[in-house]
């Protein structure tokens, strides 16, 4: 069944939308959301103060927003560095975060070969793991990447700054709810950092 006939059931159940993706364009997503709904002032107002939260973030954060943000992804067997044109990277990108020379690609994501390790370096490297309903196979994957010798040669692993974030937050979800939790844990995880 094609896209097309789906749209024609819904909307025979009540106004329907298609968004082409969920990550990099979630601002244009949610505006377009709050015009089907003849809602665009209360989009407005709710964008308005979610760059407000971006701005306060940013002053409290200071030269830490300076730091290089690693970001990566683990599955079972796979791991991916998410570069920056994705819901979490355009949002560090908004918060005025650098990215390792490595990731600084106006890309989706690629999958890496552990030679690869290098490319997971910065100053700060946060990742999230897809396990789901008790298959831990993600997380396995980032065990044994995380204590592979070439990860201990890591200067992110040296410091000690690596955080496991949640991925429904940091990458599945991708609304403005999720975006405003990432901020908040960025604000929490980084408190203790020296930039």
């Amino acid at each position: 069944m094609g896209g097309g006939s789906i749209h024609t059931q819904l909307s025979a159940i009540a106004p329907t939308v298609f968004t082409e993706n969920l990550g990099d364009s979630m601002i244009e997503n949610f505006e377009l959301y709050a015009k089907a709904l003849n809602k665009e002032e209360d989009g407005k107002k709710v964008l308005d103060e979610f760059y407000q939260k971006i701005e306060e973030a940013k002053t409290k954060l200071g030269d830490k927003t300076k730091l290089e943000i690693s970001l990566a992804r683990f599955q079972p067997g796979k791991v991916r560095v998410y570069y920056k044109n994705n819901f979490a990277g355009v949002l560090l990108d908004k918060m005025g975060f650098a990215r390792p020379e490595a990731q600084n690609k106006d890309e989706f994501t690629q999958n890496l070969a552990k030679e690869q390790m290098a490319d997971l370096d910065g100053d700060v490297f946060f990742y999230f793991t897809s396990d789901r309903e008790g298959d831990t196979g993600a997380s396995k994957t980032a065990e044994e990447w995380l204590s592979d010798p070439l990860a201990q040669n890591l200067n992110v692993k040296k410091k000690g700054h690596v955080y496991q974030v949640n991925e429904a937050i940091w990458n599945s979800a991708g609304g403005i709810i999720a975006a405003d939790l990432m901020v908040k844990d960025i604000e929490k995880i980084l408190a203790d950092i020296q930039p």
